[in-house]
Parts: C-alpha cells; structure tokens; sequence
C-alpha cells in the first residue's frame, strides 16, 4: 500500500484521520473507560505516525474476516438512533482508508464538482455550477 501513496502523504493523511476521530472526544465532558482507552490510543498513534501506520497498513493487508460490531438503539420515543460499538483499532484503520479514499478520489477528479465544496471556491460558484450541470 506504501507504493500507491507517496510516502510524504501517508503520515498526513494518517494525521488528518486522527484529528478527525480526537474532535469526538472534545466535546465531551465526562469519557467513559472504553472512551479513554480509545483516546489513548488515538494519542499513542499520533505520537508516532510511522509505528501506527505500518500496524494499519499491515492490518489492511492481512486481515481477511470482518470483525464483530455491537449495536444498541437509543429511544428518544419518537425515532430510534442506532449506536455502534467498534474497536479502536479498527476505527482508527477506517478512519484512515476514508482519508485515503477521499484523497485519491480528489487527486483523480472522480466526483463531480458538486458533490463537495472545495477552498478554491466560493459557495455561489458551487451552487452555480451545481445548477448548471448536465
């Protein structure tokens, strides 16, 4: 996997997937034991980027079955909202195959320039472009 991203962009890519995953746990006031534990290991990978990349890299070339996801269902009385539980490891892999997904996908212009809004843009460019596409 090293060969398909230049290696200056796997720890930055990686950074961004962790920084996306830390913003979870800003908010909250009060973590719970498994949160904290999670937290840790999003701050031990971004710590060291290099050690936290190979593990992912590795996880994503060997590992062959998928993994347990545990669900529950709030009530709020009028609509259910599912809540899932991962584990870490497996969060912070996902976190930054989504990363690489979007990076790659942008780099070869395979969505539309409708789908996202980009910095170069300003928003009544993208809704322009929005309301003129075929």
């Amino acid at each position: 996997m090293s060969s398909i991203i230049a290696p200056q962009h796997d720890t930055k890519l990686l950074i961004l997937a962790l920084e996306r995953l830390k913003e979870q746990y800003v908010a909250a006031v009060r973590l719970n034991q498994q949160q904290r534990e999670e937290l840790g290991l999003v701050e031990q990978a971004y710590d060291n980027p290099h050690e936290a990349l190979q593990r992912i890299k590795r996880h994503l070339l060997t590992n062959r079955h998928f993994k347990e996801v545990a669900i529950e269902f709030m009530d709020m009385y009028s609509h259910l909202i599912p809540v899932y539980e991962i584990e870490p490891l497996e969060k912070i892999t996902d976190c930054y195959l989504d990363q690489y997904l979007w990076f790659e996908a942008d780099k070869r212009h395979l969505f539309p320039n409708w789908v996202k809004p980009a910095d170069s843009e300003p928003p009544p460019l993208l809704v322009y472009k929005w309301c003129q596409r075929p």
